[in-house]
């Protein structure tokens, strides 16, 4: 089986909302195409962080239900975010309320299935399992980040993400071997990591290994890492233009630069043996 990924796409960076609702899904939909790989695979995997948007996180999920044969994905921080007063009115203030909505509205979408707690869907022999993988908040260091630095203090609210971390590691300890595990949050140590110096809201590490492939985002980074038995992909889109910090533009010929940016702002893909 050959699976799609890619994580962090952040429509609204992309395709912002001008109040006519018939060009804003045009617009969106016509960023989507330009993702696609030539060749597609049978599945998609989306490793969280889609929009701030539920509606633009509808309308991304609706066009690749059209394209690939299954979709699947988890919800990243950015996906439970309140940026405005009008969304804290909307989400009565709480920030689980957005995924609530989002299961609701994508119920008719029989192809597409939201990845939560560690619970296992198969496809075509092929075992799927995920979640959000939320980051520890146990050490000083980790809190002192989240309160001083990440967004994600301020802007997801009245939602325990100590007790979600809980949770799913609870989830995590009961799983049994599957064949991909999609998080957002990176389930080991990679270089984003060590480029930053820091891991505080950013990894929960996943001792137990219950996976021969892992899909992740969270980190903007597009890489592939092997440990012991089992593979790690991430893709992860980013902001606009997050590939000029992956490589110095004045060290590149204009058509090496146009290729790396291309190659960027694409979904990847690898197999899995059924």
């Amino acid at each position: 089986m050959k699976i799609d990924y890619i994580s962090d796409l952040h429509l609204d960076f992309y395709v912002r909302h001008n109040g006519n609702e018939i060009k804003y899904k045009r617009n969106t939909v016509e960023f989507l195409e330009t993702l696609l790989p030539d060749e597609l695979g049978e599945v998609l995997v989306i490793a969280g962080d889609i929009s701030h948007y539920n509606r633009q996180s509808y309308i991304a999920l609706e066009y690749f239900s059209q394209v690939y044969e299954r979709v699947f994905f988890v919800t990243g921080n950015h996906d439970y975010y309140l940026i405005s007063s009008e969304q804290s009115k909307k989400y009565k203030n709480k920030s689980i309320e957005r995924e609530f909505e989002l299961d609701r509205m994508i119920e008719s979408f029989s192809n597409v299935t939201r990845l939560f707690d560690y619970d296992v869907t198969e496809y075509e022999g092929v075992k799927f399992a995920g979640s959000t993988n939320w980051y520890p908040l146990t050490e000083f260091k980790d809190v002192n980040f989240f309160n001083s630095i990440s967004n994600d203090s301020n802007l997801i609210k009245h939602m325990s993400i100590s007790q979600c971390n809980y949770f799913e590691s609870l989830c995590y300890d009961d799983l049994d071997e599957v064949d991909v595990i999609v998080t957002h949050v990176p389930p080991i140590i990679i270089d984003s990591h060590h480029k930053h110096g820091s891991t505080s809201c950013y990894l929960n590490e996943l001792k137990e290994l219950n996976a021969k492939h892992y899909v992740f985002g969270h980190c903007h980074e597009q890489n592939i890492y092997e440990k012991v038995d089992s593979k790690f992909y991430i893709n992860a889109l980013g902001y606009p233009n997050e590939w000029t910090h992956q490589m110095n533009p004045m060290d590149y010929e204009r058509e090496k630069r146009i290729e790396f940016m291309k190659q960027w702002n694409k979904i990847k893909s690898f197999e899995v043996n059924n």
